[in-house]
């Protein structure tokens, strides 16, 4: 059933407070799911399948996929379209809610004769307002996921795959490159959603590293460094470290550090690599 058809028969209006916009192109379906790489002893995630159209794709490839909607309206639209796979767990819920172990690695070991995917890999068409804290969340929980492929705003996709000098390149951008290697890989006009968004999208896909490509001696004074180098982008490194009031250290210290990396304390934040930013936070970390 096509996106018209299905909104048109189940009454269906797309709710502007969730950021629906339903792909509509069989085309851009198959180069995303082609992205994603599935094989058919895989286990995919897909959040946001909105009417089923790249679920009943990733289905016919996957050897289970577990759909998780937020909105109860379209559950019926999923159940119609999709009763030809019976390898579709439908899940009405918000992702930010749940527990991807126990809500769904754990429900399908139980629940489907201990099936053990060869590899997990999460797909997602993802409403532009919730894109960061979805993503990240992901990240966090440090799944043991192969991939993840995501639809997302054009400017948000930039930001991910950014290197370091340029006005993209931010905290997401060191985010996301400490957990995953992003390679944004097209995008998606307006002219494929019913209703047209106001922006350009993107497909990106985020191959999960199996340890971060640097070595952290504390994320969360890791994740510190990053937030104040990057939260006052005019001033400068030292200035932005010194004002963040969460290092125990002295201006002279920092300014002690940072020359000891070769660094100019007059640089941006914005102007420092991973490696770096690893490099300073571990400067930071008290001897136990």
């Amino acid at each position: 059933m096509d996106t018209k058809t299905a909104l048109k028969k189940f009454n269906i209006r797309p709710t502007k407070s969730l950021g629906q916009n339903f792909l509509n192109d069989n085309n851009i379906i198959k180069r995303i799911v082609d992205a994603a790489g599935i094989g058919s002893g895989d286990l995919v995630i897909e959040i946001g399948p909105g009417l089923g159209s790249m679920t009943a794709e990733l289905a016919a490839r996957a050897g289970k996929v577990v759909a998780v909607e937020i909105d109860r309206r379209l559950m019926p639209v999923l159940q119609e379209n999709l009763k030809a796979f019976p390898n579709v767990t439908l899940l009405n819920k918000d992702i930010m809610k749940v527990d991807i172990r126990k809500d769904i690695l754990e429900m399908v070991e139980l629940t489907d004769s201990g099936f053990k995917p060869d590899k997990i890999r999460i797909v997602a068409n993802l409403p532009y307002y919730i894109t960061t804290p979805v993503v990240m969340k992901l990240l966090e929980q440090e799944l043991s996921v192969e991939c993840m492929v995501f639809m997302i705003q054009m400017e948000v996709s930039d930001r991910m795959a950014a290197g370091p000098g340029g006005k993209e390149y931010g905290a997401l951008s060191i985010a996301v490159q400490f957990y995953s290697k992003p390679q944004k890989l097209f995008n998606v006009s307006p002219h494929c959603f019913i209703p047209q968004p106001g922006v350009e999208s993107s497909v990106i896909r985020l191959d999960i590293y199996k340890a971060p490509p640097v070595q952290v001696l504390d994320r969360k004074i890791f994740f510190k460094t990053v937030k104040a180098a990057f939260g006052q982008r005019r001033k400068t490194l030292i200035n932005a470290l010194c004002n963040a009031g969460c290092f125990n250290k002295s201006k002279d210290e920092i300014r002690e550090i940072l020359k000891n990396m070769g660094v100019d304390e007059n640089q941006r934040g914005e102007t420092l690599s991973l490696a770096q930013f690893a490099q300073l936070s571990n400067s930071f970390v008290t001897p136990s």
